[in-house]
């Protein structure tokens, strides 16, 4: 009875938005970590130019990919890409 209702509550709160896919199935896939090369074609679509350099590091508390690009102009830009979810975290010309 008790799982019954567990069940129950789960499936409500996931109707009403408050679990994500993998919180109600635990057979759901988690979202995919964000690779290296993926951060380098995320940073040069929105920084054209020359990779010369990337690294993993921590910003804002979480782990992300700093890709460092040299534009047409010679000017040095850091994009960081958060891991988890790909999101741009910083951008800065250097």
């Amino acid at each position: 009875m008790r799982n019954t209702a567990r069940i129950t509550a789960a499936i409500a709160l996931a109707a009403a938005g408050g679990l994500h896919a993998a919180e109600t199935d635990p057979a759901a896939p988690a979202a995919e970590a964000l690779t290296m090369q993926q951060a380098v074609d995320k940073a040069l679509a929105q920084r054209p130019g020359e990779v010369i350099g990337t690294d993993r590091e921590r910003k804002d508390g979480r782990e992300a990919w700093e890709v460092e690009i040299r534009d047409a102009d010679g000017q040095t830009w850091e994009l960081y890409f958060a891991i988890d979810d790909g999101t741009l975290l910083y951008e800065d010309r250097d």
